[in-house]
């Protein structure tokens, strides 16, 4: 059996990067009007090089105009739509299992243009053969 670690990125309106261990893993880049990505990145790797301590996976989604001609006061959107997950494959490739391990995040607001719209940090550790989030800080910047 083969075991992949994914994030699969499905939205983002403005910037996302993402985090494992200190390295970034993937940047969006500046994104507006919010396109469907449907973007995989494999962490299986990253995860594997020092299974005996606890990784850090951060996803840092900015909210930005990068325009020098925005008027005071103007909100954003912002939307970051992410899920984590295991897939599991038999000796002959098919897929066997497929499992979140956090819950998948799906945001979307307005807030003041400039700031760091989420900060979500989830700590992983290898328990029993298998990747699990074992505790996690997830922070946003919205307008009421």
């Amino acid at each position: 059996m083969k075991k992949e670690y994914l994030i699969h990125v499905k939205h983002v309106d403005n910037r996302l990067v993402i985090y494992l261990n200190g390295e970034t893993v993937w940047d969006s880049g500046i994104i507006h009007d919010d396109p469907e990505l449907n973007q995989f990145i494999d962490i299986t790797e990253a995860l594997s090089l020092h299974p005996e301590y606890t990784s850090e996976l951060i996803f840092e989604g900015f909210n930005d105009t990068y325009q020098s001609n925005t008027d005071e006061g103007e909100l954003n959107p912002w939307h970051f739509h992410y899920r984590v997950f295991k897939k599991v494959y038999d000796r002959n490739g098919n897929v066997v299992e497929e499992r979140d391990i956090l819950a998948p995040y799906n945001e979307k607001h307005l807030s003041n243009p400039n700031i760091r719209a989420i900060n979500n940090s989830y700590q992983i550790v290898k328990q029993n053969g298998d990747f699990k989030v074992v505790s996690n800080s997830l922070s946003q910047q919205f307008y009421k």
